[in-house]
């Protein structure tokens, strides 16, 4: 109908041509579904072979054709439009670069149901991708009720806060395009650090642009050779990793690493060459923290020539076929072959660590002693060669980032050059857009929200109560930070007396068991104490909020507190025994009473206030 790849001038003057079509009645909607995918893409579209956003500005074009269409063609679009944002980072970066969420959210009051799913969907696949402070500001305004009633489509926009904290990869990452000539170039590297081994960690992602040339192509993660050609590197292969040893041109040593690759999946690979002079040396590859291969390996390469072809992301050659295609977190060289110790420990800190191993204190995410010792200790950060991540750039320029004190291994300066349309990209999680309209305590306000109705519906809404809990405890268990923010604000306490004041039809079981697997999971934790003495004192003991819920789920509390609860070594440090003894006697005096003992001790029992909404 509209042919994608003929220049009509530019995009808009594209899409205007079909909303001219449209108002004219002259076009079915299978014919608006096909053109705004081919135009989407740049040509034909097919979601496996053909499905990258071409022009940036064809999002935005597409969001105001669609308020021209019916909502069955609406629904169909939006569908199609959130497969392909599934199927490839680029299409969520480019979404992102051109503010689609917020576009999204000022539609959200004035379409219907139907569409308003699809939307939400989308925007889970968006925000858990990348959402600013802009974008979260303006979702949670669209949360705020007003006289006891939830804006349109708000409890529907609460789902959106749960996909949020479920990110799979690092904030901040390279993504390179795949195109020929696409790398990273490093400088010339004076001499290569063998004598104690060496070792390359980092994370990647492979992100074909189509599933046409896998078995073809041998893109590289890496290559550090001489202009002989002799030196390391490592390629793909289908699924699989090659690592290669070039001794002399064309000859020397390869291992395969036994290991099947999924594309459009973040994984940390760690190859350890280990030197042995009077034996043979090795080479063992790790994959996200686990040991997968390992043999026997002469890939010591005897040279005095510089490494002057050094690529990330490419060959030495850059061809097409030999260019990675996808997404590279921070990229380590260590002058030492790391222990396995070391390698699990680096997987602990995630896939978005991009600092030198200096401060303990540098990481949000929980680690245990051990791993903290084995990163901290020094022999990490001084045996660092180089470092790149996508944050440390300047336009194409990528700053090395090892520490000052570290020797230079490279001939003069040390910081490498992203070419062609390889790019830095940064993306903001939920954590630090979060943390800079608040922080958690953000949340609370919409606890208070829970007896609100929904527009034309006499009834509450009893699911907000465990969505938003879940979404409360996801964030604490991603992030210490968050955790000292519920403890310093004392935010069980806030949310506690909150419950209290909201009907009981909230405390379902769905809300207990998020308020538990809490419990447990502080349990577990070795500075939980403080925030589960929290937990304990204004939640799981505190009778007023669970004394009108159904039977069952009463039960179920008293039984894990009597039994699984007690039965923890760490309890009796936690819990104020005397307290909490008092407490329980409170409990069982005022509120769990056979006998009114009103008439015969003058004590008021509680919880006969609002007793029709137990029954």
């Amino acid at each position: 109908m509209i042919n994608p790849s003929v220049p009509i001038r530019n995009i808009r003057m594209k899409f205007a041509v079909l909303i001219g079509l449209i108002q004219v009645g002259e076009v079915s909607n299978r014919d608006i579904v096909e053109t705004v995918l081919n135009l989407l893409v740049g040509g034909e579209f097919d979601l496996e072979m053909n499905f990258i956003i071409q022009d940036a500005e064809s999002i935005t074009c597409m969001s105001e054709l669609l308020e021209h269409c019916d909502v069955t063609c609406q629904a169909e679009i939006w569908s199609m439009f959130t497969a392909i944002l599934r199927k490839s980072v680029r299409n969520l970066q480019t979404s992102t670069e051109v503010g689609l969420i917020e576009q999204v959210l000022l539609k959200m009051s004035t379409v219907d149901d139907m569409i308003a799913d699809l939307l939400v969907d989308m925007l889970g696949v968006l925000a858990s991708y990348s959402i600013t402070v802009k974008e979260l500001k303006l979702l949670f305004s669209m949360l705020r009720g007003e006289n006891g009633i939830w804006p349109r489509h708000a409890v529907k926009l609460l789902s959106v806060l749960n996909q949020m904290p479920q990110r799979h990869g690092p904030d901040t990452f390279f993504n390179f395009p795949g195109c020929s000539a696409a790398a990273i170039a490093l400088p010339p590297i004076a001499k290569w650090p063998y004598q104690n081994g060496f070792t390359l960690n980092t994370w990647f992602r492979m992100d074909p642009l189509n599933n046409i040339n896998v078995d073809k192509d041998k893109p590289y993660l890496y290559c550090f050779r001489t202009s002989k050609g002799v030196g390391y590197s490592a390629h793909f292969v289908g699924n699989c990793l090659i690592v290669t040893s070039l001794k002399s041109k064309g000859k020397g040593f390869q291992h395969c690493v036994k290991y099947d690759f999924q594309p459009r999946k973040w994984y940390m690979i760690s190859i350890v060459h280990i030197y042995n002079r009077w034996r043979n040396s090795e080479i063992r590859c790790y994959v996200n923290g686990q040991l997968v291969s390992y043999g026997d390996m002469a890939w010591h390469v005897n040279t005095n020539d510089s490494y002057d072809k050094c690529f990330l992301g490419s060959s030495e050659t850059a061809d097409a076929n030999r260019v990675f295609c996808g997404q590279l977190g921070a990229v380590y060289v260590f002058t030492e072959a790391l222990n396995p110790a070391q390698i699990f420990a680096i997987h602990q800190l995630g896939p978005g660590y991009k600092s030198t191993f200096k401060f303990k204190s540098e990481s949000d995410i929980h680690l245990a002693e051990h791993h903290k010792q084995v990163l901290y200790d020094g022999k990490l950060a001084s045996s660092i060669a180089f470092t790149y991540n996508a944050k440390a750039t300047d336009a194409q320029l990528c700053l090395e980032s090892s520490p000052k004190e570290n020797p230079s291994i490279f001939v003069h300066s040390p910081h490498a050059l992203m070419l062609q349309d390889v790019k830095a990209i940064v993306t903001h999680s939920i954590h630090s857009a979060i943390h800079s309209i608040g922080g958690i305590q953000v949340l609370f306000p919409l606890f208070a929200q829970l007896d609100n109705r929904q527009l034309h519906d006499s009834q509450v809404e009893t699911t907000v109560c465990a969505t938003l809990l879940a979404f409360l405890v996801e964030l604490l268990k991603s992030s210490v930070a968050m955790q000292e923010q519920m403890l310093g604000g004392k935010g069980f306490l806030v949310i506690g007396y909150l419950l209290e004041k909201s009907s009981r039809i909230h405390i379902t079981r769905a809300v207990l068991e998020q308020f538990l697997s809490f419990a447990k999971y502080l349990d577990g934790l070795s500075h939980g104490a403080p925030l589960l003495k929290q937990l304990c004192d204004h939640i799981l003991f505190n009778p007023a909020i669970w004394i009108h819920t159904p039977a069952k789920v009463q039960l179920s509390l008293y039984t894990y507190l009597s039994a699984e609860f007690i039965g923890t070594a760490t309890i009796y440090n936690t819990i104020r025994r005397v307290g909490t003894v008092l407490q329980l006697m409170h409990t069982l005096k005022y509120y769990y009473w056979v006998v009114n003992p009103a008439d015969s001790s003058g004590i008021t029992p509680k919880g006969l206030v609002d007793i029709s909404e137990a029954v």
